[in-house]
């Protein structure tokens, strides 16, 4: 009953049909102000994507390949607000683009859903729960996801008014949420062999696991799955040392031991398409081949070979990406702008390490003179102003400062990683790649490289 007065008019507006749009996610956005950090929008913790306004300050961000996702807004630092959509639902969200809470207006959404969300709180059990055997820390740990579905389960005849799927998801995210706790259970107690780990902790880890294809909709799963297989997959094969190891060794184990062939091929491509995404091409013969033969479904099997085929894009000898990009000045400039000599582009943007490597970059002035290359920094910092402000400093004058344009296609194309913060790509005279990441001058490759191979 303690919810039943509080989702009453949730209640009656969630029996309105809500807006549909097509086979994906719509979020449309208007604000009377712009946001003065910027309004984010995450399906992970990983993937937050800025929203970008147009002059009418309305924003909009599709969301495709999902049948349901929880989505978190973030304006700025300071707020989130965490929602939930369904395969074909346009969620529309109005504020003064100051704070989200109290001013904004969400339509087309589930307002009990996003209610409940706003309520509930995860609480994790403290870290005695660590010092208990094995049945014990079970036991307890359960106990623990009953209390955090406590809120669901007295509202629940109100959210399923809302989404039955809702309920289902939420009862699993809860679950595979605390299972966090359990995936970190052998290492609270030390054990960094595989023959240290008790055999029935194995045992309960696969006991913890359920295939259901709903449940790949939820990133608290995707991550539960991946990390037991990492374990299951080493109790009866020599400890993965590399990323390569540990990504051939999951797909095998869940080849052998999962059931639902949606659910193998849906962790197959995503753990083949994270890896060739992150670390290209390179002498992945044995997981190529692995994942073209377990890939039957045409879709997933497209996805995987886009993204093995953008990295064969960038193949040395291949015609260099071309790029858009304005001095301080306004004054346009392109690759072809800079033929006849080699090219050196810097991706880099307004943080220390990035700047840092200027003062690596003027010392090697003598040899890129000696090598016919030209330095073009391409700037992907947000704000224009903050990249004029940063090149007046006199440290960082060498080679030519160019504010890159169209900056996602461009930094996709060459595959940049946001978590090296910056990447350096070398181009032949003639416009073809000679090589995508160079390494950094303050690590000394970099003038050897360009010493011995030019």
């Amino acid at each position: 009953m303690k919810c039943y007065y509080f989702f009453l008019l949730f209640t009656l507006i969630s029996c309105a049909t809500s807006p549909r749009h097509g086979n994906n996610i719509k979020i449309s956005i208007d604000v009377d102000e712009l946001p003065e950090i910027g309004l984010g929008i995450s399906t992970t913790e990983y993937d937050v994507r800025v929203i970008e306004f147009d002059s009418a300050k309305h924003g909009e961000r599709i969301i495709d390949n999902a049948e349901a996702i929880y989505l978190t807004l973030h304006n700025g630092f300071s707020e989130r607000k965490q929602i939930y959509a369904e395969k074909g639902d346009h969620i529309h969200l109005t504020f003064d683009g100051k704070k989200l809470h109290g001013t904004s207006k969400l339509t087309g959404d589930r307002p009990p859903i996003t209610e409940y969300l706003s309520r509930w709180k995860a609480v994790f059990p403290s870290r005695n729960i660590y010092s208990l055997p094995l049945p014990e820390f079970e036991t307890k740990l359960k106990e623990a996801i009953q209390e955090n579905s406590r809120l669901l389960d007295s509202c629940e005849n109100t959210l399923k008014k809302a989404s039955k799927k809702f309920v289902k998801l939420e009862h699993a995210r809860i679950k595979y949420l605390l299972g966090s706790v359990l995936l970190n259970y052998p290492y609270a107690h030390g054990w960094k062999k595989k023959e240290e780990i008790e055999a029935n902790y194995y045992t309960t880890l696969e006991n913890w696991i359920e295939e259901d294809k709903d449940y790949l909709d939820l990133q608290e799963y995707r991550n539960f799955i991946t990390h037991a297989c990492s374990f299951l997959s080493a109790q009866n094969e020599a400890k993965a040392i590399t990323p390569y190891e540990n990504v051939l060794q999951r797909i095998q184990y869940i080849s052998r031991n999962f059931k639902q062939d949606e659910v193998i091929q849906y962790f197959i491509s995503t753990w083949a398409n994270e890896y060739v995404q992150r670390n290209g091409i390179v002498q992945i013969e044995e997981l190529d081949k692995i994942t073209r033969e377990k890939l039957t479904n045409p879709e997933l099997l497209s996805r995987y070979t886009d993204v093995y085929d953008s990295w064969v894009r960038i193949e040395p000898g291949n015609e260099a990406i071309d790029f858009f990009a304005r001095d301080s000045t306004g004054k346009e400039f392109s690759l072809k702008d800079f033929r006849n000599q080699y090219v050196c582009l810097y991706i880099w943007q307004n943080v220390f390490p990035c700047i840092a490597e200027f003062s690596y970059l003027n010392k090697l002035t003598p040899l890129f003179k000696e090598k016919n290359i030209q330095l073009v920094n391409l700037s992907i910092e947000p704000k224009n102003e903050y990249w004029r402000e940063v090149i007046r400093n006199k440290d960082i004058q060498t080679g030519t400062h160019l504010y890159l344009e169209k900056t996602r296609e461009f930094l996709a194309g060459y595959h940049y990683n946001p978590q090296t913060i910056f990447q350096f790509i070398l181009i032949t005279p003639d416009g073809k790649i000679a090589r995508i990441n160079l390494p950094k001058p303050s690590s000394g490759e970099f003038e050897k490289y360009l010493s011995e191979q030019l």
